[in-house]
Protein backbone atom coordinates (compact mmCIF):
# COMPACT_ATOMS: atom_id res chain seq x y z
CA UNK A 1 0.00 0.00 0.00
CA UNK A 2 1.43 3.40 -1.02
CA UNK A 3 0.62 6.24 1.36
CA UNK A 4 -0.05 9.56 -0.34
CA UNK A 5 -0.55 13.16 0.80
CA UNK A 6 -2.11 15.63 -1.66
CA UNK A 7 -1.07 19.28 -1.43
CA UNK A 8 -2.89 21.93 -3.46
CA UNK A 9 -4.49 25.23 -2.51
CA UNK A 10 -7.57 24.43 -4.64
CA UNK A 11 -10.05 22.16 -2.90
CA UNK A 12 -11.43 21.03 -6.29
CA UNK A 13 -8.02 19.81 -7.44
CA UNK A 14 -7.50 17.90 -4.19
CA UNK A 15 -10.96 16.37 -4.50
CA UNK A 16 -10.35 15.38 -8.14
CA UNK A 17 -7.07 13.68 -7.27
CA UNK A 18 -8.62 11.96 -4.28
CA UNK A 19 -11.38 10.53 -6.50
CA UNK A 20 -8.94 9.43 -9.21
CA UNK A 21 -6.54 7.79 -6.76
CA UNK A 22 -9.30 6.38 -4.57
CA UNK A 23 -10.18 3.96 -7.40
CA UNK A 24 -6.83 2.21 -6.95
CA UNK A 25 -6.68 -0.27 -4.08
CA UNK A 26 -2.91 0.03 -3.71
CA UNK A 27 -3.18 3.77 -2.90
CA UNK A 28 -3.97 5.04 0.58
CA UNK A 29 -4.54 8.82 0.87
CA UNK A 30 -3.41 9.65 4.38
CA UNK A 31 -3.75 13.43 4.32
CA UNK A 32 -4.35 16.67 2.45
CA UNK A 33 -2.96 20.18 2.79
CA UNK A 34 -3.69 23.54 1.14
CA UNK A 35 -0.14 24.90 1.38
CA UNK A 36 3.40 24.08 2.47
CA UNK A 37 2.97 25.11 6.08
CA UNK A 38 -0.04 22.81 6.50
CA UNK A 39 1.93 19.97 4.90
CA UNK A 40 4.93 20.40 7.22
CA UNK A 41 2.59 20.36 10.22
CA UNK A 42 0.99 17.14 8.90
CA UNK A 43 4.35 15.44 8.33
CA UNK A 44 5.27 15.69 12.02
CA UNK A 45 2.77 12.90 12.80
CA UNK A 46 2.08 11.31 9.46
CA UNK A 47 4.82 10.39 7.00
CA UNK A 48 3.61 9.29 3.54
CA UNK A 49 5.55 7.46 0.85
CA UNK A 50 4.73 10.09 -1.76
CA UNK A 51 3.57 13.71 -1.72
CA UNK A 52 1.70 15.04 -4.77
CA UNK A 53 2.21 18.79 -4.60
CA UNK A 54 1.24 21.87 -6.54
CA UNK A 55 4.02 24.36 -7.25
CA UNK A 56 2.05 27.60 -6.96
CA UNK A 57 0.49 27.97 -3.52
CA UNK A 58 -0.06 30.84 -1.11
CA UNK A 59 1.63 31.00 2.34
CA UNK A 60 4.45 28.64 1.30
CA UNK A 61 4.95 27.65 -2.33
CA UNK A 62 5.88 24.24 -3.70
CA UNK A 63 9.60 24.94 -4.20
CA UNK A 64 10.20 26.20 -0.64
CA UNK A 65 8.15 23.27 0.66
CA UNK A 66 10.04 20.75 -1.50
CA UNK A 67 13.31 22.08 -0.12
CA UNK A 68 12.06 21.79 3.49
CA UNK A 69 10.64 18.28 2.96
CA UNK A 70 13.84 16.98 1.33
CA UNK A 71 16.02 18.42 4.08
CA UNK A 72 13.95 16.91 6.90
CA UNK A 73 12.43 13.78 5.32
CA UNK A 74 14.78 12.74 2.49
CA UNK A 75 13.11 9.35 2.04
CA UNK A 76 9.71 10.88 1.17
CA UNK A 77 9.14 11.16 -2.59
CA UNK A 78 7.73 14.43 -3.92
CA UNK A 79 5.95 14.62 -7.27
CA UNK A 80 5.24 18.10 -8.57
CA UNK A 81 1.91 18.96 -10.15
CA UNK A 82 2.62 21.46 -12.88
CA UNK A 83 1.25 23.37 -15.85
CA UNK A 84 3.28 24.42 -18.85
CA UNK A 85 4.22 28.02 -18.09
CA UNK A 86 6.34 27.37 -15.04
CA UNK A 87 9.90 27.10 -16.36
CA UNK A 88 11.67 28.61 -13.38
CA UNK A 89 9.67 26.46 -10.96
CA UNK A 90 10.42 23.31 -12.97
CA UNK A 91 14.15 24.06 -12.92
CA UNK A 92 14.18 24.83 -9.20
CA UNK A 93 12.17 21.66 -8.56
CA UNK A 94 14.89 19.63 -10.27
CA UNK A 95 17.57 21.47 -8.32
CA UNK A 96 15.93 20.71 -4.97
CA UNK A 97 15.25 17.05 -5.64
CA UNK A 98 11.73 16.62 -7.06
CA UNK A 99 11.03 12.94 -7.82
CA UNK A 100 8.74 13.54 -10.77
CA UNK A 101 6.41 15.94 -12.55
CA UNK A 102 2.86 15.40 -13.64
CA UNK A 103 0.68 17.75 -15.59
CA UNK A 104 -2.40 18.77 -13.65
CA UNK A 105 -4.69 17.32 -16.31
CA UNK A 106 -2.98 13.89 -16.40
CA UNK A 107 -5.23 10.83 -16.36
CA UNK A 108 -5.20 8.30 -13.53
CA UNK A 109 -2.92 5.87 -15.44
CA UNK A 110 -0.22 8.52 -15.85
CA UNK A 111 -0.47 9.59 -12.20
CA UNK A 112 -0.22 6.00 -10.92
CA UNK A 113 2.74 5.35 -13.24
CA UNK A 114 4.54 8.44 -11.91
CA UNK A 115 3.86 7.37 -8.29
CA UNK A 116 5.18 3.84 -8.93
CA UNK A 117 8.27 5.18 -10.72
CA UNK A 118 9.03 7.60 -7.85
CA UNK A 119 8.69 4.79 -5.30
CA UNK A 120 11.17 2.73 -7.31
CA UNK A 121 13.61 5.64 -7.40
CA UNK A 122 12.95 6.54 -11.03
CA UNK A 123 11.64 9.77 -12.45
CA UNK A 124 8.84 9.40 -14.95
CA UNK A 125 8.35 12.48 -17.08
CA UNK A 126 5.48 13.16 -19.43
CA UNK A 127 7.08 13.66 -22.86
CA UNK A 128 5.86 17.27 -23.04
CA UNK A 129 7.28 17.98 -19.60
CA UNK A 130 10.66 16.39 -20.38
CA UNK A 131 10.92 18.48 -23.58
CA UNK A 132 10.11 21.51 -21.45
CA UNK A 133 12.73 20.57 -18.86
CA UNK A 134 15.50 20.16 -21.42
CA UNK A 135 14.60 23.58 -22.86
CA UNK A 136 14.60 25.06 -19.36
CA UNK A 137 18.04 23.60 -18.63
CA UNK A 138 19.39 24.98 -21.90
CA UNK A 139 18.00 28.44 -21.22
CA UNK A 140 19.36 28.32 -17.66
CA UNK A 141 22.81 27.43 -19.04
CA UNK A 142 22.60 30.34 -21.47
CA UNK A 143 21.44 32.65 -18.67
CA UNK A 144 24.41 31.68 -16.50
CA UNK A 145 26.79 32.28 -19.44
CA UNK A 146 25.27 35.74 -19.88
CA UNK A 147 25.60 36.36 -16.14
CA UNK A 148 29.28 35.33 -16.20
CA UNK A 149 29.98 37.65 -19.11
CA UNK A 150 28.23 40.52 -17.34
CA UNK A 151 30.25 39.80 -14.18
CA UNK A 152 33.52 39.83 -16.14
CA UNK A 153 32.65 43.15 -17.80
CA UNK A 154 31.36 44.85 -14.68
CA UNK A 155 33.69 43.61 -11.97
CA UNK A 156 36.19 46.40 -12.68
CA UNK A 157 33.44 49.01 -12.28
CA UNK A 158 30.97 47.65 -9.72
CA UNK A 159 31.32 46.00 -6.31
CA UNK A 160 30.29 42.34 -5.97
CA UNK A 161 27.12 43.43 -4.11
CA UNK A 162 26.22 45.85 -6.92
CA UNK A 163 26.73 43.04 -9.44
CA UNK A 164 24.27 40.87 -7.45
CA UNK A 165 21.72 43.72 -7.62
CA UNK A 166 22.35 44.11 -11.37
CA UNK A 167 21.75 40.39 -12.01
CA UNK A 168 18.39 40.55 -10.23
CA UNK A 169 17.42 43.70 -12.17
CA UNK A 170 18.18 41.77 -15.35
CA UNK A 171 15.83 39.00 -14.19
CA UNK A 172 13.04 41.59 -14.03
CA UNK A 173 12.82 41.68 -10.23
CA UNK A 174 11.32 44.71 -8.47
CA UNK A 175 13.22 46.62 -5.75
CA UNK A 176 11.09 44.84 -3.17
CA UNK A 177 11.92 41.39 -4.63
CA UNK A 178 15.63 42.29 -4.86
CA UNK A 179 15.53 43.39 -1.23
CA UNK A 180 13.89 40.09 -0.26
CA UNK A 181 16.48 38.04 -2.16
CA UNK A 182 19.47 39.92 -0.73
CA UNK A 183 18.04 40.67 2.74
CA UNK A 184 18.14 44.43 2.14
CA UNK A 185 15.52 47.13 2.68
CA UNK A 186 13.80 48.59 -0.37
CA UNK A 187 15.51 51.93 0.37
CA UNK A 188 18.96 50.31 0.36
CA UNK A 189 18.20 48.64 -2.99
CA UNK A 190 17.18 52.05 -4.42
CA UNK A 191 20.49 53.51 -3.21
CA UNK A 192 22.42 50.66 -4.83
CA UNK A 193 20.60 51.18 -8.14
CA UNK A 194 21.28 54.95 -8.03
CA UNK A 195 25.00 54.26 -7.45
CA UNK A 196 25.06 51.68 -10.28
CA UNK A 197 23.39 54.16 -12.68
CA UNK A 198 25.94 56.84 -11.70
CA UNK A 199 28.90 54.52 -12.25
CA UNK A 200 27.62 53.38 -15.65
CA UNK A 201 26.52 56.91 -16.63
CA UNK A 202 22.88 55.86 -17.16
CA UNK A 203 19.66 57.70 -16.31
CA UNK A 204 17.16 55.02 -15.29
CA UNK A 205 16.38 51.32 -14.83
CA UNK A 206 15.23 50.83 -18.44
CA UNK A 207 18.55 52.16 -19.74
CA UNK A 208 20.31 49.83 -17.28
CA UNK A 209 18.46 46.76 -18.61
CA UNK A 210 19.17 47.76 -22.23
CA UNK A 211 22.82 48.39 -21.35
CA UNK A 212 23.11 44.94 -19.72
CA UNK A 213 21.40 43.17 -22.61
CA UNK A 214 23.69 44.86 -25.15
CA UNK A 215 26.90 44.24 -23.21
CA UNK A 216 27.04 40.48 -22.91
Amino acid sequence: MTKIIIVDDQAMVREGLRMILGMHEEIDIVGEAANGEELLALLKNNLPDVILMDIRMPVMNGIDTLKAVKETYPSVKVIILTTFNEDEYIFNGLKFGADGYILKDSNSKEIIKAIKAACEGNMLLHSQVSTKISKVLQSMEQASLVENRIKERLQNILTSREIEVVELVLQGKSNKQIGGALFLTEGTVKNYISRILDKLDLNNRTELVLYLQNHH
